[in-house]
């Protein structure tokens, strides 16, 4: 079984149950998390900030249902993934470049791999790792009320440092 159907299908009875419970309005920004960001001191620390926006979020709720932390992780998460995508990108966008110029150096006959080709690469294989990592995580927690959780924390914290990964890429692409 692929894995988004294997965590489709182990969330599907905890999902179902806890929707009608998720009845609190979501009051999402990533300001929390930007602020955490912006408080670090040590380099390739700000990862430990993934999370903070959906803290806050759940926080602002009167007793929230496991469900309602779950749809503040996946809205930390989905501006996430459109860092990361805006990322990925802009990444692109460079590789294509750094590939071309490339091309002009003679020992690009004897070095055909492009940039764009494993950067592409590498983006899928991360997909399908942190699909299963995170249905891991949520499969370990099976019989409990906390699968949702623990998948759509690691979702979060997946994409989030995958855009960081990506953002710190073009730094370091940008500065040659």
């Amino acid at each position: 079984m692929r894995p988004p159907l294997l965590l489709a299908a182990l969330l599907a009875p905890v999902l179902s149950a806890a929707l009608p419970a998720a009845s609190q309005e979501l009051d999402f920004s990533p300001k929390a998390t930007l602020d955490c960001m912006q408080k670090q001191r040590l380099p390739g620390a700000d990862d430990t900030c993934i999370g903070e926006s959906a803290r806050a979020c759940f926080q602002k709720m009167k007793a929230p249902s496991v469900s309602d932390i779950a749809m503040c992780m996946q809205a930390e998460s989905a501006y996430w993934k459109d860092r990361m995508d805006k990322a990925y990108n802009k990444m692109m966008v460079l590789a294509a470049e750094a590939d071309a110029e490339f091309a002009k150096n003679p020992m690009s006959k004897k070095i055909k791999a492009k940039l764009t080709d494993d950067l592409e690469h590498q983006q899928k294989a991360w997909e399908d790792w942190r699909e299963i990592r995170c249905a891991v995580e949520a499969m370990m927690r099976r019989g409990t009320p906390y699968p949702m959780t623990a998948a759509a924390n690691c979702t979060m914290k997946q994409i989030g440092q995958q855009a960081m990964f990506l953002e710190s890429a073009i730094t370091y692409m940008e500065s040659k």
